[in-house]
């Protein structure tokens, strides 16, 4: 079984017979069997035709429609499955041992990606700052192997982060960029508003594939579960944030595609500017659709996509499927 994503204006789903038929700038792309597909993801420019949506419905097939961020307007069909997934997602999530488990290799991960960022940068810093600075994270890592409570454990991710971010004076230019520290809703300088932006994109790529996913993005692990927020989505997030958002911030930042001219301050807070959002809407794209060696020749898009389906895998004890995009 697949998940299909329809996300670009670029693309068009036809019926052809019993088979789905994906088209893109009218070129022929994909053809899929009905029968082999679970899941269709659509946001609003991508064209899915009417016979289509009555095949789907037919197979029943669960179509998630979302909105130009990834937020979930609604869905059609498959609504049974929908229910009973719900319900396994709770039950596994809710389970003591395969919670824990969850949080120990969701913290030793995002900690791992975080020193192998500070790593990646330390190999040209002679002053040894980051290379300390990532020491300190191998010990948190090990740390987290051994902690048994959801509250030590949420502990040391934090204090983690903190040394984590600690370290950026020693990656950024200090005459360009004058960082404090992480600071967040309002971001009150360029570094820490990019970074917020930068993971806004990263949460509406989370919640696109979790919707064709079949986990519920407001049953989570490691966020709180208190009806306020998507936790799921928050929780997948932490995944990526390192591997992904920061480390193309940084990379912006270093060879000058901004310059602190490209934000404003103002009293409730730093922002980019529009001439500086068009910029980074390049640079992001470019980015998340090159092929990276490191992540076996997947995108960033991709990568983030194939670990979180093998994460739904795994909680509804199900085959890897195989994935369509």
């Amino acid at each position: 079984m697949c998940v299909i994503y329809l996300l670009s204006e670029k693309t068009k789903a036809e019926k052809d017979h019993g088979r789905l038929l994906l088209r893109m700038d009218g070129e022929k792309k994909e053809s899929i069997p009905l029968v082999d597909i679970d899941h269709v993801v659509v946001e609003r420019r991508a064209q899915l035709t009417m016979p289509v949506l009555y095949a789907l419905l037919e197979h029943e097939v669960q179509i998630s429609y979302l909105d130009g961020h990834g937020n979930l307007l609604g869905t059609l069909g498959g609504e049974q499955v929908s229910i009973q997934r719900i319900l396994r997602q709770k039950k596994y999530f809710s389970d003591p041992d395969k919670q824990l488990k969850m949080v120990q290799e969701l913290v030793q991960t995002k900690i791992m990606r975080q020193r192998e960022l500070l790593l990646s940068y330390g190999r040209t810093h002679k002053e040894g700052i980051l290379a300390a600075a990532s020491d300190d994270l191998g010990v948190y890592m090990s740390k987290a192997r051994q902690l048994k409570e959801l509250d030590e454990l949420r502990g040391l991710e934090g204090l983690a982060s903190r040394k984590y971010f600690r370290a950026f004076p020693d990656i950024l230019d200090r005459n360009l960029w004058h960082w404090q520290g992480r600071n967040r809703r309002p971001a009150v300088d360029p570094v820490n508003a990019l970074l917020n932006f930068g993971y806004a994109f990263l949460e509406r790529e989370v919640r696109r594939v979790i919707a064709g996913s079949g986990l519920d993005c407001r049953i989570g692990f490691f966020h709180s579960n208190n009806g306020r927020k998507d936790s799921l989505v928050y929780d997948l997030m932490e995944l990526f944030r390192a591997k992904v958002t920061d480390r193309l911030v940084l990379k912006l930042l270093n060879y000058g595609a901004f310059s602190p001219e490209d934000f404003v301050i103002e009293d409730h807070g730093c922002r980019m500017n529009d001439a500086a959002r068009k910029v980074w809407l390049t640079h992001y794209e470019k980015y998340m659709e090159k092929p990276v060696q490191e992540y076996a020749g997947q995108t960033p898009r991709e990568k983030i996509r194939s670990e979180i389906l093998f994460f739904a895998d795994r909680v509804f004890q199900r085959k890897e499927n195989k994935r369509v995009s």
